[in-house]
Formats: C-alpha cells, structure tokens, sequence
C-alpha cells in the first residue's frame, strides 16, 4: 500500500492509475524530502502537501504508460503533472511538513550578531 495516495483516492477519466503508479510516486517523493534535507520518518501524515505531490506524480506515471506514441495528449498532460509536482517540491519548507524549527544552540547552528 502506497504512503502518500492511494489509487482509490485519484480519479481521472483520461487513465487508469494503479497502486503501482502511486509506489512509484512515494520514491519521487522520499527523494525530494531527502535531497532537501528531510527525513520521512519526521514527517506526521497525512501531509496535504505530500499528498498533493504524488498525486501529480501518479497521473504523470499513469499518463505515461497510458500514452500510444510521442505525439499522444497524455505526453502533454505528463509534462504539465511533473512541471506541477516539482513547483510543489521546490516549495517545501519545515513548516508546510509540519516539522518544528529547532530553537536555542545545538551542533551546526550559528547566532549572528552585530558587535
């Protein structure tokens, strides 16, 4: 079973998506929490966001595999999910996941000051 979306939870009459299609859009998902510094584990669900995130992801697989040649409108709907998952991605911040901003001093943290 998928983390983020199931498939029983995205309806789109241009394609069929599957559970895989949607397992596929939990990978998409943890490493672009992972190459911005965010482990999944941290992360309370359900996450809107996350959601929203690989349910794009999972129409633009769907889309994909549904698609007949390169010149097929699902090609086209492909690229306009994935253009609207990676704004999403890049738009990922410690507050839209849930995750509380560290406070005080810790390892790796720095005050700045005017002296």
């Amino acid at each position: 079973m998928a983390t983020y979306v199931n498939a029983a939870d995205i309806d789109d009459p241009s394609f069929v998506i599957t559970e895989e299609h949607c397992k596929g859009a939990d990978v998409f998902v943890n490493l672009s929490l992972r190459e911005r510094g965010f482990n999944p584990a941290d992360i309370t669900l359900p996450n809107a966001v996350l959601t929203e995130i690989a349910t794009y992801w999972a129409k633009r697989l769907a889309a994909i595999e549904g698609a007949i040649g390169d010149d097929s409108p699902l090609i086209a709907k492909a690229r306009e999910f994935e253009k609207d998952a990676k704004t999403l991605v890049g738009k990922l911040t410690r507050e839209a996941l849930g995750i509380t901003v560290p406070t005080g001093t810790a390892f790796g943290q720095i005050t700045l000051g005017r002296g």
